[in-house]
C-alpha cells in the first residue's frame, strides 16, 4: 500500500461496502438513496482543488517555494522522530506542491525546470517506501536526494536579490 497516497476509488471502497451492508440489513430504498447522496457529496468535497489552485504569478510561485521549504523541514523532523503517518501527510503535500511547480514551468516552456520538478515528484516514491518500511536511514537518504534536485533547480533558475529574497532568473 502506498503510504498516505490512495486513490479516490480506494478511499471509497469501505464506504461502498458499508452502504451495501446497510442496504441489505435495512432494505430501505429511500434510506439507501439518501446515504448514496451523502457519500458522493462527501467524496467530491474531499477532492483536492488543484485545478483552481494553480500557480500563475511569480509571487504565487515564491509562496509555493516557501511552503515547500516548510514541508521538507517537517519531513526531516518527522523522519528523525519516527512519525511515519505524519511523513506520509508531508509527502502528499509535497507531491501536490511540486505538481503545481511543474505546471508553472511547463506553462512557461521551461522544459528543464519542469523536468527537475518531475524528478522531485518521482523521487517521492522511494521516500514513501522508506516510510512504509519505517527505515529512517533510507528515508533521510531519499530526502537528501530530493533536496539535491531542489538545489540543482535553484542554482540554475533563481538568483538572490539584495534583500536576501530570491527571484526567477530572467
Amino acid at each position: 500500500m502506498r503510504l498516505g497516497m490512495i486513490s479516490r476509488s480506494e478511499s471509497l471502497a469501505p464506504l461502498v461496502g458499508a452502504l451495501a451492508k446497510e442496504t441489505s440489513s435495512f432494505g430501505g430504498i429511500q434510506m439507501c438513496v439518501h446515504r448514496v447522496v451523502r457519500i458522493l457529496a462527501a467524496a467530491f468535497l474531499c477532492v483536492p482543488l488543484q485545478a483552481a489552485l494553480q500557480i500563475v504569478t511569480e509571487q504565487e510561485y515564491a509562496a509555493a517555494m516557501r511552503e515547500i521549504n516548510f514541508i521538507v523541514s517537517d519531513a526531516g523532523l518527522h523522519i528523525d522522530a519516527r512519525y511515519w503517518p505524519e511523513l506520509s501527510e508531508d509527502l502528499g503535500k509535497l507531491r501536490s506542491q511540486f505538481e503545481q511547480v511543474e505546471a508553472f514551468w511547463s506553462a512557461r516552456d521551461a522544459n528543464e525546470a519542469a523536468a527537475l520538478a518531475r524528478d522531485v515528484i518521482d523521487g517521492i516514491e522511494p521516500l514513501a517506501a522508506a516510510g512504509v518500511d519505517q527505515d529512517p536511514q533510507a528515508a533521510m537518504g531519499a530526502l537528501r536526494e530530493l533536496q539535491g534536485v531542489c538545489q540543482s533547480c535553484h542554482g540554475e533558475f533563481r538568483e538572490e536579490n539584495a534583500d536576501g529574497s530570491y527571484r526567477i532568473k530572467p
